[in-house]
C-alpha cells in the first residue's frame, strides 16, 4: 500500500511529540524542591477592634387613643326623664346626677313603707312586753318580730327604688354623650349618658410576633397623634396570647391627660424604647455565612487564628448593624473575611493603617 508523503510527515511529527513528553517525564518532570516564597506567605486581612455598646431597641406601633374607663350609664328603673342637670362635655364628679326621672308614686310608697315599719315596731314592742309577764306566747313574739323585719326590708326597698330615679356618674370624668332628653321614657337598661375618665389615657395597638419579645411592662414609650400632640408614657400591658386572625399581640401605653387635651379614638403612632442591653455595632459588609448557612462574623484570636461566631441581627443604623452573640472586645475582620476560613492563621493589619 502506498502511503502519501503528507501522512508520513504527520506520523513522524506525532512520534517526536510523544518522545519529547516521555523524556521530559523521566528526566525533567520532578517538582522543584525550593519553596515558593509567595505560596508560603500568610494571607493578610484587615481587622478593626469592636467594643460592646449600650443599645436600646425601638419598636414602632400603630394604633389609636383609648379612654382607660368609658362607661355608658344606664337606667336601673323605669320612668320619664324630668331633668338632665349636667352640661354635655362638662367635668362631673362621682355621684353627680346625669338624668333625673319623675318620682311618680315612689315617694308615697316610701311614706307607706315608713308607716308600716313604725306600726310593726310598736306591735313587736308590745308583744315583747306582754311576753315578759307571761301574757303572750313566744310564738306570738316571733311572729311580731318577723313582721317587723319584713317592714324594714320593704322600707329599704322603697328607699332604693326612689334613689334609682337619680342616675349618677360612677366616677370622676367627662360627661361625653347624652343618650336621652327630657321627656323620654327610660326602661331598665336604657342608656342615659356616657362618662369618660379624663386621666390617665391609653394609646393601644398591636405588635408583631417578631417584635413582641422586645417590649415588656414598664418600658418607656412616646406617642405622636394625628392631631399633632406628642406625649410620653409607660407600657402597662403586653398581651400573652396572639390575636388568632392577625397573629399580633395587644399592647397598651399609659399616658397622662391632666389637661384633658386627648380624645378617645384618635389615630396614633407610638415608639416603645426597650430595655438597654449590651450589643456590638459592626459594618454590614463584615457579615458572612458559614458552610451551614449561619450568619455571623469572622474575627481573630490572640494568635491571629480565624474564628467564626454566629450572631443575631437586632437592629440597624446608617453606620452599621447591631448584633447580639459577641462578647467583650472583638478583633473583627473587616477586609478579606470572604477569603479565609475558621482555624486559618493569617497576618493582620489594623483598619487605621490599611485606610492610610
Amino acid at each position: 500500500m502506498n502511503v502519501s508523503q503528507s501522512v508520513k510527515l504527520a506520523g513522524v511529527f506525532i512520534a517526536l511529540i510523544v518522545l519529547y513528553f516521555l523524556v521530559r517525564g523521566l528526566f525533567g518532570g520532578a517538582p522543584e524542591t525550593a519553596p515558593d516564597a509567595a505560596a508560603a506567605e500568610e494571607f493578610t486581612v484587615v481587622v478593626d477592634t469592636i467594643s460592646p455598646e449600650e443599645w436600646r431597641d425601638q419598636v414602632v406601633v400603630r394604633g389609636r387613643t383609648k379612654a382607660e374607663r368609658k362607661v355608658i350609664v344606664r337606667a336601673e328603673t323605669s320612668g320619664v326623664i324630668a331633668d338632665t342637670p349636667a352640661a354635655l362635655g362638662s367635668l362631673v364628679s362621682e355621684g353627680d346626677v346625669l338624668c333625673r326621672l319623675n318620682v311618680d308614686a315612689r315617694q308615697a310608697q316610701l311614706a307607706e313603707a315608713r308607716a308600716a315599719q313604725a306600726k310593726a315596731q310598736l306591735d313587736y314592742d308590745a308583744a315583747a312586753k306582754l311576753s315578759e309577764g307571761g301574757f303572750r306566747s313566744e310564738t306570738a313574739v316571733a311572729s311580731a318580730k318577723a313582721v317587723l323585719d319584713q317592714s324594714a326590708a320593704a322600707l329599704e326597698r322603697a328607699r332604693v327604688e326612689l334613689d334609682k330615679t337619680e342616675i349618677k356618674a360612677p366616677f370622676d370624668g367627662v360627661y361625653d354623650e347624652r343618650h336621652a332628653e327630657v321627656g323620654a321614657l327610660l326602661k331598665v337598661g336604657d342608656p342615659c349618658a356616657t362618662v369618660i375618665k379624663r386621666s390617665p389615657f391609653l394609646v393601644v395597638g398591636a405588635v408583631s410576633e417578631r417584635d413582641v419579645s422586645k417590649v415588656r411592662q414598664g418600658d418607656r414609650g412616646r406617642a405622636r397623634l394625628a392631631t399633632g400632640e406628642a406625649i410620653d408614657g409607660v407600657v402597662r400591658f403586653v398581651a400573652s396570647s396572639a390575636d388568632p386572625a392577625t397573629r399580633t399581640f395587644d399592647i397598651e401605653l399609659e399616658v397622662p391627660n391632666e389637661d384633658g387635651l386627648l380624645r378617645d379614638g384618635v389615630t396614633a403612632e407610638f415608639m416603645v424604647f426597650a430595655e438597654e442591653r449590651s450589643a456590638h455595632r459592626v459594618p454590614r459588609a463584615s457579615l458572612v455565612l458559614n458552610d451551614e448557612g449561619e450568619i455571623g462574623v469572622r474575627s481573630l484570636d490572640d494568635n491571629n487564628i480565624v474564628v467564626f461566631t454566629s450572631v443575631r441581627l437586632i437592629g440597624e443604623t446608617p453606620s452599621g448593624v447591631w448584633v447580639a452573640g459577641l462578647s467583650g472586645d472583638v478583633r473583627l475582620i473587616v477586609g478579606g473575611q470572604e477569603y479565609v476560613t475558621a482555624g486559618q492563621t493569617v497576618s493582620a493589619v489594623p483598619a487605621e493603617k490599611a485606610g492610610a
